[in-house]
């Protein structure tokens, strides 16, 4: 869960931190999985950890970023997606 709220931390609220985090555990738990049935090796599971968890971070942030805390954080909130 580190690597899927690193992108995040400044800008979501607690609640959605805990669900990112549950979220990044089945997002690496899937992706080690799918990296073992594609039999590619990856010792460390280093693939999972930080791309799979990486890239589901930086959707989290679209999906659960607050305007609040994006102001705060300093980020331009006029031309919210």
């Amino acid at each position: 869960g580190l690597v899927g709220i690193t992108a995040g931390c400044s800008v979501v609220t607690p609640w959605a931190s805990v669900l990112i985090g549950i979220v990044a555990g089945w997002v690496y738990v899937g992706f080690s999985a799918f990296l073992i049935k594609m039999k590619i090796d990856d010792a460390v599971d280093a693939i999972p950890v930080h791309f799979a968890n990486g890239m589901w971070g930086v959707f989290a942030v679209g999906l659960f970023a607050e305007e609040g805390h994006m102001a705060t954080a300093g980020y331009n909130t006029d031309h919210l997606g």
